[in-house]
């Protein structure tokens, strides 16, 4: 009994050890990637600053600016927009007594609508 319990002590210690140093030898693989990585990177930006730096102040390579990024809003007709609601009001209630006298945006609360349906689907108990 008791040289069965030192076999299996000894075999668990040295699956231990193995499984650390293996892991130690990809830490230090990932970490020499990485080094190397960065190294290659840097002789890239450290050569084109010193090509810049033997030119005159006038003809150096000048970063460009980055572009300002404008959300151009769609051209919506507003007449088929109205044409499209007033439709889907008239179907819904389907009754000639139904007259739209105006359309504005909903207000904030209100569009979190499904949003909320979704939440409450995603979260509630099993």
């Amino acid at each position: 009994m008791g040289d069965n319990f030192s076999l299996s002590i000894t075999i668990l210690l040295t699956g231990f050890a193995v499984v650390f140093a293996v892991l130690l030898i990809l830490i230090g693989i990932i970490k020499l990637y990485g080094t190397v990585i960065f190294n290659i990177q840097n002789k890239k930006r450290v050569k084109k600053a010193s090509r810049n730096a033997d030119l005159p102040k006038v003809e150096r390579e000048e970063a460009p600016a980055p572009a300002a990024i404008v959300e151009a809003e769609p051209e919506v007709d507003d007449d088929a927009l109205i044409a499209v609601i007033s439709a889907a009001v008239y179907s819904v209630y389907s009754s000639s007594s139904v007259r739209i006298k105006s359309i504005r945006k909903a207000s904030s609360r209100r569009t979190g609508a499904w949003r909320s349906a979704g939440l409450s689907d995603n979260v509630r108990p099993f």
